[in-house]
């Protein structure tokens, strides 16, 4: 039995398990930026199937928690829809919202806790499809002591046939930090 729920995130590698992962892109904040953005994805994601982001991030948010925020193709407009899943450990929820002009992926801390950032798994699902809306899910969680420890589950969808070419994220009201980092790869297979 397999302890793996989601085959996505089971494979190891190239080469290994359900889809074989390789290594696009990495990006490492050495200074705050207001935004990371992956662009050129038409081309430097030519031939996969999926493409899947791995970060740690924490923001700058004054005494606070933040929520990760992401669009497609520079797209402002109210295409996007979300649901979500979170539990702190005492309690769940869910919520949903549509239209939106921009896709909630998760939490972030912000400046509280000085070492905590968050862990990121961004999947982009059929990234080059023209055929149909493109749909993504986020598994993040964040812990800061003096505010929530939290697991979010999230889903979005952008109502747009055209073929992903970018990814932007950033904090909700406020940079992301020195240190953050954010990985693309891209995924064959299934």
């Amino acid at each position: 039995m397999s302890l793996i729920p989601f085959g996505f995130w089971a494979a190891s590698g190239a080469g290994g398990g359900v889809a074989a992962y390789d290594l696009l892109e990495t990006t490492t904040l050495a200074t705050s930026a207001s935004s990371v953005t992956f662009s050129g994805l038409d081309t430097l994601a030519a031939g996969y199937a999926h493409l899947q982001i791995r970060a740690v991030i924490k923001t700058d948010r004054a005494g606070n928690l933040d929520n990760l925020i992401g669009r497609l193709n520079g797209d402002t407009g109210s295409n996007y829809s979300r649901h979500y899943l979170y539990g702190d450990g005492s309690s769940v929820g869910s919520a949903s919202s549509t239209p939106v002009d921009r896709m909630y992926m998760g939490r972030l801390p912000g400046d509280r806790t000085a070492d905590s950032f968050s862990p990121t798994i961004i999947d982009i699902l059929d990234f080059s499809s023209s055929a149909k809306n493109t749909t993504l899910r986020t598994l993040n969680g964040n812990l800061d002591g003096t505010y929530a420890t939290e697991i979010y589950f999230t889903g979005n969808a952008w109502f747009d046939t055209d073929p992903v070419t970018s990814i932007e994220l950033y904090g909700n009201s406020s940079n992301l930090v020195s240190g953050s980092r954010f990985s693309l790869y891209g995924i064959k297979g299934a």
